[in-house]
């Protein structure tokens, strides 16, 4: 067990760009950057960095992925993990006993300032209690907390966070009767990853190895429920819609984290494509995975070539339309649609026709007199998105690499 690194923030947070900056104080030494939990809520949200101008305990966060008035002085930053959550239960074992049961005071042995923010009481069942509480408290299996009133302090093991289910309560107690030993912190991360499926893997035990188990990101799980993950991610990709991170976190009932974490890695791999959010497999004929329907509508698009069709012959299509977006086959504008082979024709002879080794402007662009305005500037635009060009001063842009052939 050891001091949870941690920041509590001590001012009210301001917007600053596309983030959020205050004033915490740190505690232990916690992450610089990467995914944290904001209690109580137990919210995600990204630390970006920490600025420490006066060199003591006092820092700068800049922070990302969470709303300003979910913030207030006096709340918590936990790295995601520690596998912290927030409930009125837990599953404990008693370390040191007191013969106090009821009102007591609560708050982490090695971390005393993440305190409950209520008495709790403690009711005993075969080996193991259950410590409960009126109002949510910081919950991170491993750890010791401590419990106190009239001056007698006891101690317990915290085995099991909220949320159980009956099942995995009974199956907690099942593995905790044949371990002899009073478990440790890696013993009481394997049993949960055992009942549970899957955990996130805190820094203590990065290096070690649990039997029947992968690693994926800061997560580790049990390989059937990885095979089955994976699965489940090939066959909904497939289909035409695809399915989010979102979609599969309730359909295979796995945190979001994880689930994001595994299919991070596929579209590293080149397995999947992301487009807002939503995964499609990634493969060398996409029409094969539309509908008939889908897929005549798709050959009139080609058939009107680089002049496209207008947005208001989309309209039938309903989420079809994002369906072939997203799996990379047309473009949609706000006044029109051109299938992807088009815009790539128009883009290789726009960049042909554009000055290499300086600046551009508008002016610059010759032989294009049969594209209006409004629609050479949304091709420039996706050209940006693209990584084809950038915007220099003014209204000016610049070439930064070539077409795709």
């Amino acid at each position: 067990m050891s001091q949870i690194g941690h920041y509590t923030i001590q001012s009210a947070p301001r917007n600053e760009g596309k983030g959020l900056t205050l004033k915490a104080e740190i505690c232990g030494e916690p992450p610089v950057r990467g995914r944290f939990l904001l209690f109580p809520g137990a919210h995600p949200l990204r630390l970006r960095d920490v600025r420490n101008n006066s060199g003591g305990r006092e820092v700068i966060l800049e922070l990302k992925g969470i709303s300003q008035s979910m913030m207030k002085p006096g709340d918590v930053l936990i790295p995601e993990g520690l596998a912290a959550t927030e409930g009125r239960k837990a599953l404990v074992l008693w370390k040191k006993k007191i013969r106090h049961t009821s009102s007591l005071s609560l708050s982490l042995r090695d971390t005393p300032d993440l305190k409950s923010p209520d008495s709790v009481s403690l009711s005993e069942s075969d080996s193991t209690a259950l410590l409960s509480s009126r109002l949510p408290f910081i919950q991170i299996p491993g750890q010791i907390y401590r419990v106190e009133k009239n001056g007698q302090q006891g101690e317990v093991l915290l085995l099991m966070a909220e949320p159980w289910s009956s099942d995995e309560l009974k199956k907690m107690k099942a593995r905790l009767s044949k371990n002899k030993n009073f478990p440790g912190e890696e013993a009481v991360f394997s049993m949960n990853l055992r009942v549970r499926g899957a955990m996130p893997l805190p820094p203590s035990l990065e290096k070690t190895e649990f039997e029947g188990a992968v690693k994926a990101g800061s997560w580790v799980l049990m390989s059937r429920l990885h095979d089955k993950f994976l699965k489940t991610l090939e066959k909904r990709s497939r289909s035409e819609e695809g399915i989010s991170e979102e979609q599969l976190s309730e359909l295979l009932n796995l945190p979001l984290p994880l689930c994001r974490d595994i299919c991070s890695r596929q579209v590293e791999e080149g397995k999947l494509l992301r487009t807002r959010g939503v995964l499609v497999n990634n493969c060398d004929d996409h029409k094969a995975f539309l509908s008939p329907m889908s897929r005549m509508w798709l050959e009139k698009l080609e058939q009107a070539g680089q002049e496209g069709l207008p947005i208001k012959e989309t309209f039938h299509l309903g989420n079809r339309l994002q369906a072939m977006e997203r799996r990379r086959l047309l473009r949609v504008y706000e006044g029109f649609v051109i299938d992807e082979t088009s815009y790539r024709s128009q883009t290789e002879r726009l960049l042909a026709s554009l000055p290499q080794d300086r600046d551009f402007e508008m002016t610059d662009i010759k032989g294009f007199e049969n594209l209006s305005r409004s629609r050479l500037l949304a091709f420039l635009e996706t050209m940006e998105k693209d990584g084809l060009i950038e915007k220099s001063e003014g209204h000016r842009r610049r070439v930064v690499r070539k077409a795709d052939s």
